[in-house]
């Protein structure tokens, strides 16, 4: 079962910065380089000089994060809540539908889960050792959760409904504009037993932070050892920061990843549609547009995919339905067979473009930033996907299925320093 509480949270107090606009980000692994050099300029107090730290003379990344922890702390920028709270989170957004979405979520305390608990937090993605090696010094350095995990929970008869209405009751404790373009609302909450009462049984479904997840976990192994204490003596790092959002939460939107990449030596477009015709009905798009190919998609009936290439034009492909198998073969779970991005890796760029799996990709969830690529020359060819419903993401989860890489584009993500767990 999930054993979910209420923490003491470590938070900006307000001092030395003018505002959290200048602190909280998003999480580590949509910042990129250049937007880092941003954001680290803004204020000494940025989170990037936490979750993606730098070197400082002798010092290693991780060393550097956690003098700047104690630091802030010193120095009563941070500052840990004196009584256990929930953290009630609304995010107000523009999608990249162009509209306004505003999704509620709430921070909590979760506990790792035993050896032989496999049913309480589901992933549906794969980790990779050199990230969750990265993470994990860093968690030691610091000793504390920076950023959370983002997990999704059900919730079908609105039992958390009264708890979660606090956020339209009262103006919020905090708020923060992040560079993502989100506004971030906060409210701290008691910590209510009945709200731990009701997660026992459930479980609870990964959307963002697979590695993070991972970290946590072997962090807490690392502990144990190193301490000597077990289960039955609970201590702080045998608890995770989670972000938790309701499964059909009207914010929760899913959002697809496009692929773009260039084609293998010798490639010939002509002969590519015409192999593609085994199992796909191929319709050529001339003259359309960004917005009518992307429609195209989005409303076509199973799995459907929009193909640009280069100097060649754009194309609707639609698999026909009796030819999945025949494409992708018998031998993985069902539930994996119907994904759409299943069929693109599998089916297009390994057996079709003949592309060995794991073969490197560009990833792109704006459709328009996709397509201008392949106009700019950067990339040859765009592929366009469906976005993967959240109903799908649970039931591979539940399977035990793993998606290919990027399958999901959660957005926005979940503020990185709006509250941490500290375990000290």
């Amino acid at each position: 079962m999930a054993d979910i509480k209420g923490f003491r949270g470590l938070r900006y107090t307000g001092a030395r910065i003018s505002s959290l606009d200048e602190a909280i980000t998003p999480p580590f692994d949509v910042i990129d380089k250049e937007t880092r050099g941003i954001l680290a300029q803004q204020s000494p107090y940025n989170m990037v000089h936490l979750i993606l730290p730098q070197a400082q003379g002798q010092e290693s990344p991780y060393d550097a994060a956690a003098k700047h922890l104690e630091e802030w702390i010193a120095a009563g920028v941070l500052a840990k809540d004196t009584k256990e709270h929930y953290y009630l989170l609304e995010q107000t957004f523009k999608g990249l539908d162009g509209r306004s979405h505003t999704r509620q979520a709430f921070f909590a305390a979760v506990k790792a889960p035993e050896p032989g608990e496999d049913n309480v937090v589901l992933g549906h993605e794969r980790t990779f050792d050199t990230k969750v090696t990265d993470r994990l010094a860093l968690t030691g350095a610091t000793q504390a959760n920076l950023g959370a995990v983002f997990c999704l929970y059900e919730d079908p008869e609105r039992v958390l409904d009264s708890f979660l209405g606090h956020m339209g009751s009262c103006p919020p404790d905090f708020q923060a504009h992040t560079v993502d373009g989100t506004l971030q609302r906060v409210w701290l909450m008691p910590a209510d037993p009945a709200i731990s009462e009701f997660f026992e049984g459930k479980t609870l479904y990964i959307a963002d932070g697979h590695h993070r997840f991972r970290t946590a976990v072997l962090h807490r192994d690392r502990m144990r050892e190193q301490t000597g204490h077990d289960s039955s003596n609970l201590q702080p790092w045998d608890y995770l920061l989670m972000g938790l959002v309701r499964m059909d939460d009207p914010g929760l939107v899913v959002w697809p990843t496009h692929r773009l990449l260039d084609p293998p030596e010798g490639f010939d477009c002509s002969a590519f549609l015409k192999k593609l015709n085994a199992w796909f009905d191929v319709s050529a798009m001339p003259g359309a547009n960004d917005d009518t190919l992307l429609r195209a998609v989005d409303e076509g009936e199973g799995t459907v995919f929009g193909f640009e290439m280069a100097g060649e034009g754009r194309y609707i492909l639609r698999l026909r339905e009796l030819e999945r198998t025949a494409l992708l073969g018998e031998e993985r779970h069902p539930l994996w067979r119907q994904l759409d991005v299943a069929v693109l890796h599998r089916g297009i760029f390994e057996g079709v473009l003949g592309l060995k799996e794991g073969t490197e990709l560009a990833y792109e969830p704006n459709y328009r930033k996709a397509l201008a690529r392949v106009a700019a020359g950067e990339k040859r060819m765009a592929f366009l996907l469906k976005a993967i419903p959240a109903q799908q993401v649970k039931a591979c989860a539940e399977a035990r299925v793993f998606m290919p890489e990027k399958a999901t584009y959660f957005f926005p993500k979940l503020p990185s320093g709006a509250v941490m767990h500290r375990f000290v």
